[in-house]
C-alpha cells in the first residue's frame, strides 16, 4: 500500500503543500499516520479522497458542503441535493449575467457617438437596469 507525503499529495493533485495541510486543519482530509517525526503520511485512500475535494471545489461547493458529503452515510443523496442547489444557483447568476449583458448593450446602443455623456442620463440608466 503507497504512503504520500503532503508534498507527494498535493503534486499528484496539482494543489499547493498548503492546501492539504489546510485541508487537514480544517478536518476534511486527514493523514491516515503520523511519523515519529511528525510528518504526515496518506495513503490511496487518501489520494482519492483529494481528488474528490478538488472535484467538489471545482463544481462551486463550499469546503462546508463537501464536509456535509465526506461525513455522510448517504454521500451520494447528499451530493445530488448538493449538485441540484449548485445548479439552481448557477442558473440564477446566469440569467442576472444576462440581464446585465442586455442593459449593456442597450447602453451601448443609446450611447452612440456622443462624445459627451449628460449626468442625466444616469437616472435612465438606473431606470433601464430595473
Amino acid at each position: 500500500m503507497s504512503k504520500y507525503t503532503t508534498g507527494e499529495l498535493a503534486k499528484l493533485c496539482d494543489v499547493s503543500v498548503r492546501t492539504v495541510q489546510f485541508y487537514d486543519v480544517k478536518k476534511l482530509l486527514e493523514p491516515t499516520e503520523l511519523t515519529e517525526g511528525g510528518r504526515r503520511l496518506y495513503s490511496e485512500n487518501d489520494l482519492k479522497k483529494l481528488k474528490l475535494i478538488c472535484v467538489l471545489k471545482a463544481m462551486g461547493l463550499s469546503l462546508d458542503s463537501i464536509r456535509d458529503i465526506l461525513a455522510s452515510k448517504t454521500p451520494s443523496k447528499v451530493l445530488r441535493l448538493l449538485l441540484e442547489e449548485q445548479t439552481k444557483r448557477i442558473d440564477a447568476e446566469i440569467e442576472e449575467k444576462k440581464k446585465q449583458r442586455e442593459v449593456i448593450h442597450t447602453l451601448r446602443e443609446s450611447i452612440g457617438a456622443m462624445d459627451t455623456f449628460p449626468v442625466n442620463s444616469v437616472s435612465d440608466i438606473e431606470q433601464m437596469m430595473t
